[in-house]
């Protein structure tokens, strides 16, 4: 069998990379060119491209990808996206790409605690394979979609643009709902992108929430939410962050573990319609 050689990618690669992304669809998140493009440059300038993203290669040809990032907020290493070309799966590529992927994360960050993959809900023949490697299915994150509710009601909250010198009382808030991302770096990236928001309490000017806004171009007149929150206050924090949602839809990815979140979502219409498992295992120190 022709030698496979996991490395980083190449800057010359990332229309490559991303043809081979596309081969995962529907097992992963379906991205445009555009929006990949703004993933890959934004991890160049900060360095989870060359430290963290890796290919699989056959003589130089692209066959596998994973994009992987460092939660610092929840101590993880996080395994995003992981795709094999369908003419190059089961040859033991992918196991190829997590080992090595768990050998990056660790030395970009050597107090890691866990390691961490998604698995889409209707791709069950994932489960096995991480199971494989040590990972165990801990958790059901849960995306919804449905019609912004505008009641028009004067709100508990006071919201306002996020500035970079919100983020030291940010980072103490409830990590993110999906994956917990939410350390400095990311912060101040999103802060710096621009549709972010802080949420203060009108009698104490407390912060309890911060909610970032994206827009997708292939979803029409939807907004894209993340948020985090201080406990005791996610309701008023997604009720706040509805009436600033100017778009007719809106999609949120929340954890199982939130259910107050979930049963006002779902009070108000929302609709499953992705959900994707967390599979974690402990790191024994590899370096």
């Amino acid at each position: 069998m022709t030698e496979t050689i996991v490395r980083s990618p190449k800057l010359d690669e990332k229309t490559s990379f991303y043809q081979v992304y596309g081969t995962g669809i529907p097992n992963v998140d379906s991205l445009t060119f555009d929006r990949f493009s703004r993933w890959w440059n934004r991890s160049k300038v900060q360095g989870d491209l060359p430290n963290l993203w890796r290919v699989a290669t056959v003589d130089e040809q692209v066959v596998g990808i994973a994009i992987n990032s460092v939660l610092e907020s929840l101590g993880w290493g996080a395994i995003w996206e992981l795709v094999v070309d369908r003419e190059w799966r089961n040859q033991g590529i992918g196991t190829s790409l997590v080992l090595e992927s768990e050998q990056a994360l660790l030395k970009q960050n050597p107090n890691l605690t866990h390691f961490v993959v998604g698995v889409k809900v209707h791709n069950p023949r994932s489960i096995p394979f991480v199971e494989r490697l040590g990972y165990g299915i801990q958790s059901l994150v849960l995306r919804l979609d449905g019609d912004v509710p505008h009641r028009l009601e004067e709100q508990e909250l006071n919201v306002n643009i996020a500035r970079l010198d919100d983020i030291p009382t940010l980072l103490h808030l409830v990590p993110d709902t999906y994956w917990g991302h939410r350390d400095h770096k990311t912060l101040e990236y999103s802060i710096r992108g621009g549709n972010c928001y802080v949420m203060r309490e009108q009698s104490s000017n407390m912060v309890v929430g911060f909610v970032r806004f994206e827009y997708d171009p292939d979803l029409v007149d939807t907004t894209i939410i993340s948020f985090s929150y201080r406990q005791g206050y996610g309701i008023s924090v997604i009720e706040a962050t509805l009436e600033e949602v100017a778009t007719r839809r809106a999609i949120f990815w929340v954890q199982d573990k939130h259910e107050e979140i979930l049963d006002y979502l779902y009070a108000e219409d929302f609709q499953r319609a992705e959900a994707e498992f967390v599979a974690r295992k402990r790191v024994r120190h590899l370096l």
